[in-house]
């Protein structure tokens, strides 16, 4: 839902973004640019780099291996994000990804890998897992980045987090999250590995002060299924989700 008066590309950057300014967009940018979608000399796009506005741009160089831009106004306000940890258990490459994909597209602002009784997969690649994060924030015109963290033990992991954390389990008589969410939301998320958590790390979790049981439901959803219906639920019930996707527009002229 972009609207007209807005870019419809977008690219993420590393540098310090101000009006005025001529800036050379990386390599692999440039290719993109004229190579994939054919941009020419005088196309506009967005740039932002997660700490600031996003600012219209103006290609005026777009060779093989270069690409300049000036950039113009913001158009889009920077606003802080909710914290918001999604601690998960590494599963197969592509649902993975597609966790990452799409919790970035709801607004997760930290991924916390954990290692469970029953992860199948402990090997991460950060480097595509950072591509993904990126190119899934430039498609939703958010103007951050989450954070993606080491692996961690479960333990360590939840020991280590200063906030609650809401669990999701399959078994043990939690209540729905509907009516867990509400009175005192938490600052994570916590999904488990294909299988599901160990019993000795459900009952291990239920003895945690900071730690709360959530059911998602009578169906057994498969790891990336439950990560990200439990995010959406989070943030239609206490999140963000009564924002329209133009909230950020009090920049735009």
């Amino acid at each position: 839902m972009t609207k007209p008066d807005r870019p419809t590309i977008r690219l993420f950057v590393e540098g310090e973004l101000a009006a005025g300014q001529a800036f050379e967009l990386a390599q692999a940018q440039a290719h993109y640019l004229r190579n994939v979608l054919r941009r020419e000399v005088g196309s506009e796009l967005g740039l932002f780099n997660g700490r600031g506005p996003e600012f219209r741009a103006v290609i005026t160089t777009l060779g093989k291996k270069a690409a300049w831009v000036d950039l113009r106004e913001p158009i889009a306000d920077f606003e802080p994000e909710r914290p918001l940890t999604l601690m998960f258990a590494p599963i197969k490459r592509t649902p993975m990804e597609w966790i990452l994909a799409k919790g970035t597209e709801l607004g997760v602002t930290r991924f916390q890998p954990v290692i469970t009784e029953h992860t199948q997969s402990e090997r991460l690649r950060p480097e595509r897992l950072q591509t993904i994060m990126v190119e899934a924030a430039e498609q939703c015109e958010r103007l951050t980045i989450p954070s993606l963290e080491q692996p961690l033990s479960l333990r360590e992991a939840v020991r280590g987090f200063g906030g609650r954390i809401g669990a999701a389990f399959e078994a043990g008589g939690f209540s729905p999250v509907v009516q867990q969410l509400q009175p005192e939301p938490p600052s994570a998320l916590l999904v488990g590995p294909e299988g599901g958590f160990h019993p000795d790390e459900v009952q291990w979790l239920a003895d945690q002060d900071n730690v709360f049981g959530l059911s998602l439901g009578p169906r057994v959803l498969k790891a990336e299924t439950a990560a990200i219906a439990l995010i959406a639920v989070f943030q239609a019930l206490v999140g963000d989700g009564d924002k329209h996707p133009d909230f950020r527009g009090s920049a735009r002229h």
